[in-house]
């Protein structure tokens, strides 16, 4: 072997195009946005393999087969950020409404009550751990 030869192969290494990231499963397929005053976009949501995903900071949050559950997320962002001053516009398309809304009719509500019901579970499920929280700081 050369004295050359690693020499060689670092620079013919280097010259060579990088490869793409190979993602597994589909492409994820958009069906909801979160967009600030300025047109920005911060979320959304969309379907891939059977999910559908919650994308908050371009990052996956939340993966779950329900659309109506990534719906009441996206409305809970939206809520959190009006609470902090900040306005945002959620869109979603027409196929994850009717599968939100289907849904809902499954379990005998409209898609706008069943929205406020995952919202008032959410609400519950949160509120124990704050109480908890308060308890352990009053008693010490």
């Amino acid at each position: 072997m050369s004295r050359n030869s690693k020499v060689k192969r670092d620079a013919r290494i280097k010259k060579e195009p990088k490869r793409p990231i190979r993602r597994l499963g589909a492409a994820l397929q958009p069906h909801a946005q979160l967009e600030t005053d300025d047109g920005n976009t911060i979320g959304g949501a969309g379907w891939r393999d059977g999910e559908w995903l919650t994308v908050l900071g371009g990052k996956v949050a939340a993966r779950t087969p329900s659309a109506a559950m990534t719906l009441a997320m996206l409305r809970h962002v939206v809520a959190l950020k009006e609470q902090a001053g900040q306005e945002l516009k959620l869109t979603y398309s027409p196929a994850m409404a009717t599968a939100a809304t289907r849904e809902a009719a499954a379990l005998g509500h409209t898609l706008e009550d069943y929205l406020q019901l995952l919202e008032q579970e959410r609400a519950e499920r949160a509120a124990p751990a704050s109480d908890a929280a308060g308890d352990q700081r009053t008693t010490h």
